[in-house]
């Protein structure tokens, strides 16, 4: 195999990694319906029904998928879903 080949296969097992878990969908989700806007850290555990440990678990997975940002909003962090990245990594199934 060439190593390009090797480099998207980790990336796209990455982002299934990402997915691959109940509450990670529930965030995926709660991040859709929060659009471009993001949500913040608290509202988007309270919205899950999620323990800030168990959250921040998760997040950190959904990092390494290359499709969750965040991004600093006074004291809060606010998170993002790169939808774009998310569709072309899973549109490399749909050929």
């Amino acid at each position: 195999m060439k190593k390009a080949n090797i480099e998207r296969q980790k990336k796209l097992a990455n982002v299934f990694d990402a997915l691959g878990h109940y509450r990670r969908i529930a965030i995926v989700e709660e991040l859709q319906l929060a659009g471009k806007d993001g949500i913040a850290f608290g509202d988007l555990a309270a919205r899950t029904d999620m323990p800030s440990a168990a959250l921040r678990h998760h997040i950190g997975m959904m990092k390494r998928g290359g499709f969750l940002h965040m991004r600093k909003k006074g004291s809060f962090t606010v998170f993002m879903l790169d939808t774009k990245q998310l569709n072309l990594a899973l549109s490399a199934f749909a050929k």
